[in-house]
């Protein structure tokens, strides 16, 4: 990591104290264990379930379908937190002291996929999908985008209504080597379990030695490309 990236993800952080509510769109354990390693302070609100349902990924490039799908999920939060902006709110506020209740609410949503062979892969329907993705995966230069979706909700919005003018979106990419998996290694990964709930079928964080991060940062492969959002944040709230 460099100096700067460092700094901006320190600053960032601060931020996250003292200019926002940030509120985590997603129900994803190693986002927030992410966000909690970097020091921010932050609720969860997952969207709600079927959000991605109504996002297809036909005929569209993986960096707009991830967009779309992060856009989609911080507009389902940013309109819930919208209509109850002036209540108390359980879900989110165990996080935030009564001095914070003028501050912006900041959404944050992500979705990652991975790209292998011009095809999308998220995340394994099953075990027989999750052996079709790696199989695919196995020997190959692939990419992981994660699309983020930033979406500020002020305390007017609550007359108003979300502002897609407070929107800011954009998208990592990170590119990995996989070597060739041999069946059996494949069968004792399946076995075990860890391709569930990841894109791709398998996850960078479990220390799989079959993986090699060639460029792009490991927390966008995890699914929050930390020095991109500190960077972003620090660019939306200056002091």
């Amino acid at each position: 990591m460099t100096s700067r990236s460092s700094a901006a993800r320190q600053s960032a952080a601060r931020l996250s104290q003292t200019a926002f509510r940030l509120v985590l769109a997603s129900q994803s354990p190693r986002r927030r264990e992410l966000l909690d390693a970097d020091g921010y302070c932050f609720s969860v609100l997952p969207a709600d379930d079927g959000v991605e349902e109504g996002v297809s990924h036909v005929d569209i490039p993986a960096r707009e379908y991830v967009q779309r799908l992060a856009i989609a999920k911080a507009r389902n939060v940013a309109e819930r937190l919208c209509r109850n902006i002036s209540q108390e709110r359980p879900d989110v506020a165990p996080n935030f002291s009564e001095i914070d209740s003028r501050r912006p609410f900041l959404v944050l949503a992500c979705d990652s996929v991975a790209v292998c062979h011009d095809e999308i892969l998220g995340k394994p329907e099953d075990r027989a999908d999750a052996d079709r993705m790696l199989t695919s995966l196995s020997g190959s230069r692939h990419e992981v985008d994660t699309g983020v979706a930033l979406w500020r909700v002020d305390f007017e919005d609550r007359e108003l209504g979300i502002d897609v003018k407070k929107l800011t979106v954009f998208v990592e990419t990170s590119v990995l080597q996989m070597e060739e998996i041999s069946r059996s290694r494949l069968e004792e990964y399946l076995d075990g379990g860890l391709w569930r709930g990841k894109a791709g079928a398998f996850g960078y964080q479990d220390g799989n030695d079959w993986l090699e991060l060639i460029s792009g940062s490991e927390s966008n492969v995890v699914g929050l490309p930390l020095e991109a959002l500190a960077e972003t944040l620090v660019k939306l709230f200056p002091r």
